[in-house]
């Protein structure tokens, strides 16, 4: 069976050669095969060698007994065929096949059309790339850009459909739907409203039962559209030593756990996300495993195959939240056929960004500032109080150069010509008047010179962003205006901010001996690494780059082109400041003068928060304080990842005032189980039993044994590795390598990411009281499972669990 994307191990016996199974089966296999045999001869451009022409007509011969063969004679004729097309193009004979000919199609529609006399079906398959040849019957559609390809993504099998594109009305009855796994040239599953049927490694074909039926997790399943049955209550085990980790059983499964890409698995819903017109700022919501990810990465891939002009991949950015994030996506625009888009943390992007545009800025960032500066220095408020500055700032630029022409003749033309400049942000204003009056006839020689004199000195104070940014953050007074009057901060925190600027400012002492080495401490730490002179925060990169924004127009450089795009999309967004998504927002190419023409999209969850410092309270707030209080905002409701019972205990977690008005839908599958144990010894017996045990039944499955803090993850490694547990590794920075074993990791890593079965240890009352903090960790770290849930506790248990029966 194709595993990683089934939730259980339940298969039925042998199709019935009688049943309609066996029917839906023989008919994709002989349309596979009708496929590949006219794949396999190219495109006939009439200039076909003569050394090939041998081969072609046995292809041909072999095209032609394809559709009168037998089943069970299919398979090796399709193969015979694509041996000699492989042949055949090393002789030089044909061009590159015009189609993946291992996986060619992911989905099949037969679609009824007209009535009467009229009446008509065809069949219409859905792909990466396109290839038509209606006298053969061979129509492979792109998603992308097909417009037939919206009935796929719109209607279900049994729909009437209409859909007008390009002024062009289709209509008709979707006779068939189904979407299928090709792997190799060869058809390992089948998903229809029927049934879904799975390929075994034998080559016999099952039908997935319950549980068993695909979902959209690993990218080779289907999705469950359906609502499910009430998920059954939480499995409770006290002191228990039973029970067994794992539900696939044996068979092939995908090894690789990137994220996969997964056009065929998109609903309705995905779909008209992914298509929106390509100018505003889309907001995507939905909880864990809904698809965000998915959607704003197929979103890409939609608009470089749309409009290839506007959006080359060179000129897109995808943000995610961790290094972690960035190598599990890695391969998914590659395999929609889009390469070269930047995929990237905010963290790297800024700092990156930032010694472009202020290249004489500090290299070296501190180890973390207090709180309450962190708190401050992401606050929303900052946008604001940023641009007053900045209103200020143009404002007194005027004064000083009427001050500096007051007298002189025809200085009043230099100050219209400021006036008329009003749109363009004070650098590019001031050098595009210097250029102007450096050049103008009109103004005498003397009121040139005054002018010229003194724009060049506001230019230069002016390009200081960071002496503006070193101001803003060390004025007491107007921070004090800003935060402590309107009740957002306390006057000591308001001080705590201006006395670590101030620090920040200072030189940096040399720590290094008279021949210039390193001097280090006791402990080998470096004896500035707690000292903020000289150094950045993070949180300073993005203030940094909004003042250069404001100041110069763009993320500009004298001597380098702007850094903008034409689309940029961010994930998680919730973990993101105001200040920061502002950012990247203005960071976007604009579209004539609508500020709503820049092509954004934002993914995120509101219960997902790993970051409580941002002042991140919803969607609506967020959009306002960037300015985008119009953006398109649409929740996703369906889970796709986690089970129901997982979903069901995620959202207990939340509790009321935290889990969204409705809940999301997922399909059904194994009971969570809380083993409640008398310490950590006897955790780490029962979870190496488990686990060598999953290692042996299924040997690429993943498993994550996640702790709050590292210090109990370190506790759990060396436990499980004196238990010899397989493949285990101890991920402390991201590193996680997405293959088969277990990781044993922090909930701070693992965001974003899912792994097959998780297992929460030291789910106590201690450490994971009744926070809001502790709340939002605990359901990021139960939500990356995809097929089954442990929760240990090791004391008193947690009481954001809810309760559950006792089992037997």
């Amino acid at each position: 069976m194709v595993s990683c994307a089934l939730m259980g191990s339940r298969v039925s016996d042998d199709i019935d050669p009688a049943s309609p199974a066996a029917r839906i089966i023989e008919e994709e296999e002989r349309l596979l095969a009708r496929v590949e045999a006219r794949v396999a001869l190219g495109d006939d451009d009439g200039g076909e060698r003569t050394i090939t022409a041998d081969y072609d007509r046995e292809m041909l011969a072999l095209r032609d007994a394809v559709a009168e063969a037998k089943p069970e004679d299919l398979a090796p004729l399709v193969e015979q065929m694509t041996r000699l097309a492989a042949i055949r193009e090393r002789l030089g004979g044909s061009r590159s096949l015009p189609v993946d000919m291992s996986s060619p199609y992911f989905a099949h529609m037969t679609l009824r059309e007209g009535q009467g006399e009229s009446e008509k079906r065809r069949d219409v398959l859905i792909g990466k790339r396109g290839f038509i040849d209606r006298a053969q019957n061979v129509q492979i559609v792109d998603w992308r850009n097909a417009p037939i390809s919206q009935v796929y993504y719109r209607y279900e099998e049994g729909d009437d459909y209409d859909e007008t594109v390009d002024g062009r009305l289709f209509s008709g009855v979707v006779e068939v739907r189904r979407n299928l796994t090709i792997v190799q040239a060869r058809l390992r599953r089948i998903g229809a409203p029927q049934g879904t049927w799975v390929r075994d490694a034998r080559g016999r074909w099952r039908q997935a039962l319950g549980s068993a039926v695909p979902t959209l997790q690993g990218g080779q399943g289907t999705a469950a559209r359906a609502p499910t049955p009430p998920p059954r209550p939480i499995a409770r085990g006290r002191k228990r030593r039973g029970g067994q980790l794992g539900v696939h059983g044996g068979g092939p499964v995908r090894a690789d756990k990137h994220l996969p890409e997964i056009a065929a698995l998109i609903d309705r819903e995905q779909f008209d996300l992914v298509t929106r017109p390509s100018s505003g700022l889309v907001v995507i919501q939905g909880g864990a495993g809904s698809g965000k990810t998915t959607v704003a990465l197929h979103r890409i891939a939609y608009l470089t195959f749309a409009d290839r002009a506007r959006f080359r991949p060179a000129s897109i950015l995808f943000v995610v939240p961790s290094e972690a994030l960035v190598r599990y996506v890695a391969a998914v625009l590659p395999a929609l056929g889009v390469n070269g888009v930047p995929v990237t943390t905010y963290r790297a992007w800024a700092r990156s960004v930032r010694q472009k545009v202020l290249p004489g800025s500090p290299t070296k960032y501190t180890v973390g500032a207090p709180d309450a500066v962190a708190r401050l220095k992401k606050h929303p408020r900052l946008i604001s109080l940023f641009a007053e500055h900045e209103a200020e700032r143009v404002a007194a630029a005027r004064t000083a150069l009427a001050a500096a022409l007051d007298g002189a003749e025809a200085g009043d033309l230099v100050l219209a010509h400021w006036d008329e400049l009003h749109a363009m942000a004070l650098v590019p204003r001031l050098r595009r008047l210097y250029r102007w009056s450096h050049k103008a006839s009109q103004l005498p020689a003397a009121t040139r010179v005054r002018a010229e004199s003194a724009l060049a000195g506001l230019g230069k104070k002016a390009d200081d962003v960071v002496a503006d940014w070193a101001e803003l953050l060390s004025d007491r007074a107007l921070l004090t205006r800003a935060f402590v009057e309107p009740g957002l901060a306390r006057p000591g925190e308001v001080d705590a901010l201006v006395a670590w600027t101030a620090s920040q400012l200072r030189d940096a002492t040399d720590w290094t001996d008279d021949e210039g080495k390193p001097i280090e401490s006791v402990d080998g730490r470096p004896l500035d690494e707690d000292d903020p002179a000289g150094r950045l925060d993070e949180e300073d990169d993005p203030l940094l780059l909004r003042l250069v924004q404001l100041r110069r127009g763009g993320l500009t450089a004298r001597e380098a082109d702007p850094v903008e795009y034409s689309h940029v999309a961010i994930d998680e967004a919730q973990d993101r400041s105001a200040i920061e998504v502002q950012v990247l927002v203005e960071a976007t190419r604009q579209e004539g003068e609508d500020r709503a023409a820049r092509s954004v999209t934002i993914a995120g969850d509101t219960a997902q928060r790993l970051v409580f410092d941002n002042q991140f309270t919803g969607w609506r707030d967020l959009l306002d304080a960037i300015g985008q209080p119009g953006a398109v905002s649409s929740p996703l409701r369906l889970s796709y990842r986690s089970t129901a019972e997982v979903m069901q205990l995620a959202r207990g977690i939340l509790g009321p005032d935290l889990a969204p008005d409705e809940p999301l839908y997922a399909r059904s599958g194994a009971p969570v189980e809380v083993h409640e144990l008398g310490g950590i010894g006897e955790a780490v017996a029962l979870l190496s039993d488990a686990l060598r045990g999953l290692a042996g039944r299924e040997p690429t499955a993943s498993v994550a044994v996640v702790a709050r803090h590292p210090e109990q993850a370190d506790t759990y490694f060396d436990g499980l590795a004196r238990a010899e547990v397989p493949n285990l590794r101890r991920v402390r920075r991201s590193d996680f390598r997405f293959e088969p074993g277990v990781d044993v990791t922090d909930v701070s890593q693992v965001k974003g990411l899912e792994f097959d079965y998780v297992v929460m240890v030291d789910v106590n009352a201690a450490t994971y009281p009744d926070t809001l903090e502790a709340r939002h960790l605990l359901h990021i770290g139960v939500t990356r499972a995809a097929h089954q849930l442990w929760l240990v506790a090791t004391a008193e248990l947690s009481p954001l669990l809810p309760g559950g029966e006792e089992a037997e």
